[in-house]
């Protein structure tokens, strides 16, 4: 029996098609609850712009925490904080210049507020796509408070033009217009990491759910791995159990014939 469970967001938990949760994955998650599972959710984006049905979801299930900004920043449902790791300043700068510069679009990621320096069509359709409106800002707010990721707005193998001149980030994509760039040494593994250090539960003892490039580096880092059937191969590839679609009950299947309910 595991001891507990990691979810994504975009593709896992809410669907890209009706941007709700299905009724499936719901009793799916009420049952792994009632069975003592220690829910969280695991996501690429903020702590502040959770989307409203995730929000309404964790009014209706008891998750215990969030890792936000994938793994940078997690916390749990009482609000307490358990890891706190932002971008280095320079290499902020860094991106913020290319920004300026139009080598590229980038979105802004910090605790109270996260925005984009321009909305071109390709930011407009990843906005569309995600169900996530982000307000237009200059990248001179980028350093009022710390930030926790970035979104660069760069094709996909086109990461180079910020990567090769950052020292200090790492870069993960679960969409072709944009990929994440996180401090290095971070992404959902350490969130995962800095959280079964607090509960005390061993990787073998926990799953994880998701659909996305992202998704792929915490797959290593639990004892059961599960792709949802909407995921692309390589991610698919990279876990231990395919499941069905996010919409014909990928979760609550997977749960039922893994025996984890």
């Amino acid at each position: 029996m595991i001891k507990a469970a990691f979810f994504d967001i975009d593709g896992t938990l809410v669907s890209f098609k009706t941007h709700t949760v299905p009724a499936s994955a719901r009793r799916a998650l009420h049952r792994l609850y009632d069975a003592g599972v220690n829910l969280f959710i695991a996501t690429g984006r903020s702590s502040n712009a959770l989307p409203d049905v995730i929000n309404e979801l964790c009014e209706e299930v008891p998750f215990d925490g969030v890792l936000a900004f994938n793994g940078q920043y997690c916390y749990l449902s009482n609000g307490t904080v358990y890891r706190d790791v932002s971008l280095p300043w320079e290499d902020v700068r860094t991106i913020a210049s290319q920004a300026d510069a139009g080598l590229y679009e980038v979105e802004v990621m910090q605790l109270n507020r996260l925005f984009v320096n321009r909305r071109s069509e390709r930011v407009r359709k990843a906005e569309e796509h995600t169900d996530s409106p982000t307000q237009v800002l200059p990248l001179e707010h980028a350093f009022d408070e710390p930030v926790y990721q970035m979104c660069a707005y760069v094709e996909p193998g086109g990461e180079g033009v910020f990567a090769d001149v950052c020292s200090q980030v790492e870069h993960v994509r679960w969409s072709d217009a944009f990929c994440d760039v996180i401090p290095a040494g971070g992404g959902k593994p350490a969130g995962i990491a800095a959280t079964l250090e607090m509960l005390g539960i061993e990787p073998e003892e926990c799953a994880a759910f998701g659909d996305g490039g992202n998704d792929v580096p915490m797959f290593g880092c639990v004892g059961t791995s599960v792709a949802m059937g909407n995921a692309s191969d390589a991610v698919k590839a990279a876990a231990s159990y395919v499941a069905p679609d996010i919409d014909e009950d990928g979760i609550l299947i997977a749960c039922e014939e893994l025996g984890l309910i």
